[in-house]
């Protein structure tokens, strides 16, 4: 399994890169993904993040995930607006490691071709979620 992890604006401490390479191989573990299975997570700021919205989404704003799957061995990309992670966290109340490990999660499901645009869909991703984030919880990532 290998982990792209790219942060040129250094948002993220080597310790928190670790974490997060750590959560992605718990949370393939638990969706049992191949051993082969890679993924490349980027983080980026708002701007960056509004004009790759505007030009793949037609959306004119920031968001804090986008995923841009793949096929094969090569899952996909996830695109973290670290700004609005930091937004979100303070918004639910929560530190930004957990509202993190949130959008990595919430990511890696879309990019399995989850969705949560009608009821059953997002009632079902939203469980899925909940299990996901139970089990990383419990692991104390």
């Amino acid at each position: 399994m290998k982990i792209y992890i790219i942060d040129d604006n250094k948002y993220l401490q080597d310790k928190s890169l670790d974490q997060l390479k750590k959560l992605v191989k718990n949370v393939f573990s638990q969706l049992t993904l191949p051993n082969k299975t890679e993924i490349c997570i980027t983080f980026i700021d708002d701007p960056e993040m509004r004009k790759l919205n505007n030009n793949y989404r037609s959306i004119d704003r920031t968001t804090d995930v986008l995923s841009f799957p793949q096929d094969n061995e090569f899952l996909g990309d996830l695109v973290i607006s670290y700004p609005t992670a930091v937004k979100n966290s303070k918004r639910y109340k929560t530190t930004i490691k957990k509202e993190l490990q949130r959008l990595v999660i919430h990511g890696i499901l879309h990019l399995l071709g989850f969705d949560h645009k009608k009821k059953k869909e997002r009632d079902i991703m939203r469980a899925k979620e909940k299990e996901l984030f139970g089990f990383i919880s419990k692991l104390k990532i």
